[in-house]
């Protein structure tokens, strides 16, 4: 049931709204309602049975706007008129020469550089880092269990992975973790 009423609204409104947003809007335009209560947009003067009839005239497009229909929010402030930003934060000498400029543009991409490189090896140490602590628990686990089952209870084949892994976990450590 809602759905052909919003169909009706739809198709009741669509021509007021192709009214509006045409030009054509300088015409005067009727609104008024017909004896089952539908209400009608047309250039014509309406029949006299027609209920609630009223002229409704388009708002001129430089008339200022009726305050109760602006925006509750602020709009928003064109690009030219907002206060600029300085790009850098290092005020910017208009009389150096070129390669004055050229020579300080070199030293901040030295400097860049030298900063990306800082932070480059210290996400390379903490990740060294955690690679030597997972290679001294797992070191510390493999003794553990050697000692707590004994060399008599695994056989030849066991033994030999063990003594395998003990021995790349002491190289990895002493090549890496120092």
């Amino acid at each position: 049931m809602s759905g052909v009423r919003t169909r009706r609204f739809a198709l009741a409104t669509l021509p007021v709204v192709a009214l509006l947003s045409c030009g054509i809007v300088s015409a005067q335009v009727y609104r008024w309602k017909d004896a089952s209560g539908n209400t009608h947009y047309t250039d014509t003067p309406p029949p006299t049975s027609a209920k609630d009839y009223r002229t409704v005239s388009p708002a001129e497009p430089n008339a200022p706007r009726d305050p109760r229909t602006l925006p509750r929010h602020a709009p928003a402030t064109p690009i030219a008129t907002r206060p600029s930003v300085p790009a850098a934060t290092v005020p910017i000498d208009r009389t150096l020469a070129p390669a004055d400029v050229q020579r300080q543009v070199e030293e901040n991409r030295k400097y860049l550089r030298a900063q990306q490189n800082d932070k480059a090896r210290k996400e390379q140490a903490l990740l060294d880092a955690r690679q030597c602590t997972e290679w001294y628990k797992a070191l510390d686990r493999i003794e553990k269990a050697e000692k707590e089952a004994g060399p008599q209870k695994r056989n030849a084949s066991e033994r030999k992975d063990l003594s395998h892994a003990r021995a790349e976990l002491k190289r990895n450590i002493a090549g890496r973790c120092g």
